[in-house]
């Protein structure tokens, strides 16, 4: 079957299972749960209350079959330059994987890349948590300012949220927005004998990490003065001959290869400050939690592969009944970033019209991804999930067991995802909300009234992701979960899902509206934008 056929047969499918109610099809279906939910690497996924049915189920998994995903699978192991438009390979995946598979699968130049960049961040971290590498008054680094953007600040960031120590020997404070009062608000309190500044950029040439690293460094220079800043800064860079023009010592600056995409960098020396703060030993950790969902991602069949389960609920809801928007509300105070973070994974990479080499696509591509933390979330846009016309696929996210928590408020929290989820599917009929109303003692015109007010149409899908426990090895096998659905996702469509263009137009432009800004004259522009300018100046 070809891949328009395989599209053909989904679209078909999709729109005979939409005429049935999710419930339905558990009774008609009686392993459904059983073919639709898998365990692997400490984490549960099902995806039993989605809208198909199992003919639609294994249509939305033929697609990968018909795209090749096990030759698109191989040829990013094995580093070949998937990345067409800039001719690069594809090697987050190395970063976890041994040295000696590096050497088998990748040669050694990976291999020796990667321990080259392995030994030198246990080397730094090592010492900083030591104390055998202080600032220079002799203090030691009690915070690190990790000055990053997109991929250089989601991921380290997530992580660091989700792991910190309750009471951290080292804390992170994170920098992004080239708004000032970002970086003002983090070095408010902070003492410059005793902080770190760690910038972090793959080119060192984007203008919000230069800008926030440059105020950094004279926020440094004026609590310790300029030879004595020097000893407190370091750079991660895979352009690190960049970084010697900043005033940043040879030996504190941390490569990484372009083999290494930005929003898949956080298995990289861009989570130094991470290494540093929480200890080799958890990053570490992380990659062997990433590593045991790769070779899940590598072994398992379409039926039983986690990654293949999610991508195929996305290309089933996208493709198959054309729902623009997904919601990710992890049920985890720790994991309050994962919508953000997963936005750049998935719309980034996805979020495209053209395949790798310029044609238009034919199909939809990427959904708009959007989230908050439950139980926040459901005192807000849940409203808006639950009745309206429109059916946005949510996936929830939780942590069955918490020794951070109370027993009884764990449990209140577990039961709201569990029955969130029932309640999306289910929904709330005319007939129940009457009899609610009878039961609260409305006369039959307040109920005609008030009832229609209370339905809730159901039959609105979602997948529960449900982690053991929050450790390092389970965070890492969500996010390479994720990381290898957005892959599937992206062969299935026939995009590149590892260059980025679209980002570069509003990076350009701001460069040209600066140069308006800051001189004398404002070049051509629409009335609208001219008169932006004009009101700044």
């Amino acid at each position: 079957m070809s891949l328009s056929e395989a599209f053909t047969a989904l679209k078909t499918q999709a729109a005979i299972d939409a005429k049935t109610p999710i419930v339905a099809h558990f009774e008609y279906e009686a392993d459904r749960l059983g073919t639709q939910s898998l365990s692997v690497a400490g984490l549960y996924v099902d995806v039993s209350k989605q809208s198909w049915s199992d003919a639609g189920f294994q249509a939305a998994l033929k697609l990968f079959e018909a795209a090749d995903l096990p030759a698109a699978r191989e040829r990013m192991w094995t580093g070949q330059a998937i990345n067409v438009s800039e001719n690069r390979a594809v090697l987050h995946v190395a970063l976890r994987d041994s040295d000696g598979e590096n050497a088998r699968l990748r040669g050694a130049e990976i291999t020796a890349d990667v321990k080259t960049a392995r030994d030198a961040m246990k080397a730094y971290a090592d010492g900083i948590r030591s104390g055998q590498i202080v600032g220079a008054t002799g203090k030691p680094f009690k915070t690190i300012l990790h000055i990053g953007i997109g991929g250089s600040d989601l991921g380290p960031r997530l992580v660091w949220q989700a792991l910190t120590p309750l009471k951290p020997q080292i804390d992170i404070r994170f920098v992004a927005n080239v708004d000032g009062s970002e970086l003002a608000l983090n070095t408010a309190d902070l003492d410059p004998a005793e902080t770190l500044v760690i910038a972090v950029s793959k080119t060192f040439t984007t203008q919000e990490t230069l800008a926030n690293f440059l105020a950094a460094r004279e926020w440094l220079i004026a609590g310790l003065g300029e030879e004595a800043a020097s000893k407190h800064l370091a750079a991660v860079s895979a352009a690190p001959a960049k970084t010697s023009a900043y005033g940043i010592p040879e030996d504190r600056v941390f490569g990484f290869k372009d083999w290494v995409g930005g929003r898949y960098s956080l298995w990289s020396a861009v989570s130094l400050s991470v290494i540093i703060a929480a200890g080799y030993d958890v990053y570490e950790r992380l990659l062997a939690g990433a590593y045991e969902m790769d070779q899940h991602f590598l072994t398992a069949p379409f039926e039983k592969n986690a990654p293949l389960l999610l991508a195929a609920a996305q290309v089933f809801n996208r493709i198959g009944l054309d729902r623009p928007s997904r919601a990710v509300i992890p049920y985890a105070h720790r994991l309050r970033r994962l919508a953000a973070f997963l936005q750049q994974l998935e719309m980034e990479s996805n979020g495209k019209r053209t395949d790798g080499y310029g044609q238009l696509l034919p199909t939809k591509t990427c959904p708009v991804v959007f989230g908050d933390e439950g139980t926040n979330a459901q005192h807000a846009f849940f409203q808006m999930l639950h009745q309206s016309e429109d059916i946005v696929p949510l996936e929830l996210i939780a942590v069955k067991s918490n020794p951070e928590a109370p027993l009884d408020m764990q449990q209140k929290l577990l039961s709201n995802v569990i029955a969130q989820g029932e309640a999306f599917m289910v929904g709330k009929s005319l007939q129940t909300a009457e009899a609610e109303c009878h039961a609260a003692g409305f006369d039959a015109e307040k109920t005609a009234i008030i009832a229609p007010q209370k339905v809730c149409p159901g039959n609105k899908p979602s997948t529960l992701v449900l982690l053991e426990a929050l450790t390092p090895e389970t965070l890492g096998a969500l996010l390479a979960l994720y990381e290898h659905k957005t892959f599937a996702e992206g062969i299935v469509m026939g995009l590149n899902s590892f260059d980025q263009w679209g980002v570069e137009l509003g990076k350009t432009l701001a460069n040209a509206v600066l140069e308006d800004i800051t001189g004398t004259s404002i070049k051509a522009h629409d009335p609208s934008t001219t008169a932006a300018i004009s009101k700044v100046k």
